[in-house]
């Protein structure tokens, strides 16, 4: 699937999952489960989905002996969103209402006035059995502005959104075609609505522009670019001759990813586990697996506007169309440290790829990343890395070309059989 296909229909972390492991398939790698034994061979690839919304995919070594480690890249599948609230609809003065809560930190004023789509999980009884289905609507809606009759200041004194009333969403002007009755719609009578995840998300298409096609323009790309690059550079891999090469994309990482689904949970070590047991090394990944292996945390980083330059430390603010970002954070923020740096800088000489250095200045922390979850837990060595963009949890961001293809780029050098 092409990049902006991604972007495009991978409008919920369900739905990221789902296209990834279709794209999966489509190249032969076999879906694995919990639920039966496992049997692996070398030169082989798999991939395990978890809680629907968090991905595993992985090629077995060639030569398959207690010495082999793993090379494994890291994002996550979730982004800021509006996430429907479970008694969402209101009719007033002749406009139909969903109300939502705010999933992450988007910036609230980039919603308004913007086409936005619908879609989610719906889970379901059908035959005393659970069941789930991915929805979306093929209608748009929309979070009017204020004219600026009616807010005369706006443009001196900025605009403050009030999250609990400022964003509810225009569905529609008729009281009967409500969410609750689009929601029946997508249900058989034989299925009885248990509850659902949706959330809105930005509709219009992602796209190039800049005079050379050189930028991208797009909600979701932070982490949805990430999450594309390790699937491309894995795809383009063979079975590495003694390591296990892969990516795991985590949900919940935009709320700090103490979920099932996230990177503090047991799924990559209980994957791991299960790898090295089912290749009959051990009954579990041991110290000195850990020890070996490398982990690549990917996420979105903050690039230069030149005209806010003042927000940026003057020798660490990355510029779009300059190469892939170095992470780094004296408090920890960031997993990099001064070895994972080093493999970094190496495996980036070896392939051609450009990099830049990134440190927040030091009156502006920075955010963090799954990096330190992961690495924390498992004590494997971990650099934190990614793509200059702007615009950062807008409803629609800006990033680079030539940053995506160097991040592939990056990535399959990581994976590559040397």
């Amino acid at each position: 699937m092409k990049y902006l296909d991604y972007l495009n229909e991978s409008i919920t972390p369900y739905h990221t999952v789902e296209n990834t492991a279709k794209m999966l398939l489509e190249q032969g790698f076999q879906e694995l489960s919990f639920q039966s034994k496992w049997s692996l061979e070398p030169s082989k690839s798999y991939f395990i989905k978890w809680g629907y919304t968090t991905l595993f995919a992985f090629r077995t070594p060639k030569q398959v002996n207690s010495s082999i480690f793993a090379k494994l890249a890291l994002a996550h599948t979730d982004f800021p969103a509006l996430k429907v609230a479970p008694n969402a609809c209101r009719f007033e003065s002749g406009i139909q209402l969903v109300h939502s809560e705010v999933y992450g930190s988007p910036i609230y004023h980039s919603w308004l006035d913007r086409d936005l789509g619908c879609g989610g999980v719906l889970v379901f009884e059908k035959d005393n059995q659970i069941q789930h289905r991915l929805v979306q609507t093929s209608q748009k809606f929309r979070i009017p502005e204020l004219s600026i009759h009616l807010q005369r200041g706006v443009n001196q004194d900025g605009r403050k959104v009030d999250a609990q009333k400022g964003l509810d969403v225009f569905w529609s002007s008729s009281e009967k075609d409500s969410l609750d009755s689009w929601i029946k719609q997508q249900l058989s009578p034989e299925e009885k609505l248990l509850d659902y995840d949706l959330r809105f998300y930005d509709a219009e298409r992602a796209s190039l522009g800049g005079m050379n096609d050189e930028w991208i323009y797009s909600g979701r790309i932070d982490n949805l670019a990430s999450c594309h690059a390790a699937i491309e550079a894995l795809l383009s891999a063979n079975s590495a001759p003694n390591y296990i090469s892969g990516f795991c994309l985590f949900n919940h990482e935009e709320i700090g990813s103490e979920t099932k689904e996230g990177a503090q949970s047991l799924f990559l070590k209980m994957t791991l586990d299960q790898i090295i047991k089912a290749l009959n090394i051990s009954e579990y990944c041991t110290p000195s697996f850990l020890e070996k292996s490398f982990f690549v945390s990917m996420d979105m980083a903050h690039a230069l506007n030149p005209v806010y330059p003042e927000k940026h430390d003057p020798k660490h603010a990355p510029i779009l169309g300059q190469g892939i970002v170095l992470k780094q954070n004296a408090q920890k923020r960031y997993a990099t440290d001064v070895f994972s740096s080093a493999v970094f800088k190496q495996i980036c000489s070896k392939a051609g790829v450009s990099y830049q250095n990134f440190i927040s200045r030091n009156d502006l922390p920075c955010g963090s990343t799954i990096g330190p979850s992961v690495s924390s837990t498992l004590g494997v060595s971990t650099v934190d890395i990614g793509e200059p963009m702007l615009s950062m949890h807008s409803i629609r961001e800006m990033s680079s070309v030539q940053d995506h293809q160097q991040m592939i780029k990056f990535l399959a050098s990581l994976f590559k059989d040397y």
